[in-house]
């Protein structure tokens, strides 16, 4: 057993059960794959969460077909199209969004020029069916990018790639 595997056992039994999520950002069509999602995770009064987070792992989608166990040890404070995040958590509630800053949006014009930014998702670790969340861009009614994130329970429409989350 690695070390890291101890540790998180150790962890799990002093701080309570520990909890899985995975936030998936599926492939996106052309350049707003490359583009990032930074997470960001609170308690329900805004503080920052990440001290309640046991452990946290990315993976490619693509790789979890063909090893799906194999994750990268390591998570570089972003994701981008295709990506998969494995967290384990302590138990409580949580509010989860996604953001991208200007300097990060790789030139692109949209209609948003400031920082892009998700809706705020709540997250009960005790809920029995929810263990994965997905992360679309969003998009004006014509299909066009606008500048921002969506997190949702339900999986995006696709057509060869993630279709942009337009609204309900």
């Amino acid at each position: 057993m690695s070390v890291k595997k101890i540790f998180c056992v150790l962890a799990m039994i002093f701080s309570g059960l520990a909890f899985s999520l995975e936030i998936y950002r599926p492939e996106n069509y052309g350049h707003m794959n490359d583009i990032p999602c930074l997470l960001r995770i609170t308690d329900m009064d805004g503080n920052d969460a990440w001290d309640r987070i046991i452990s946290l792992d990315q993976s490619w989608y693509y790789d979890m077909q063909t090893k799906p166990h194999w994750t990268h040890k390591y998570y570089r404070g972003s994701f981008r199209g295709g990506a998969v995040l494995h967290l384990n958590m302590q138990e409580g509630t949580y509010l989860i969004s996604v953001y991208t800053p200007v300097d990060l949006q790789d030139g692109m014009t949209l209609q948003n020029d400031g920082e892009w930014t998700s809706n705020t998702f709540v997250y009960k670790t005790g809920a029995p069916a929810l263990k994965v969340i997905f992360i679309s861009p969003t998009a004006n009614q014509n299909g066009f990018y606008t500048g921002g994130w969506h997190v949702d329970y339900r999986a995006p429409k696709y057509f060869k790639y993630t279709k942009p989350y337009r609204g309900r």
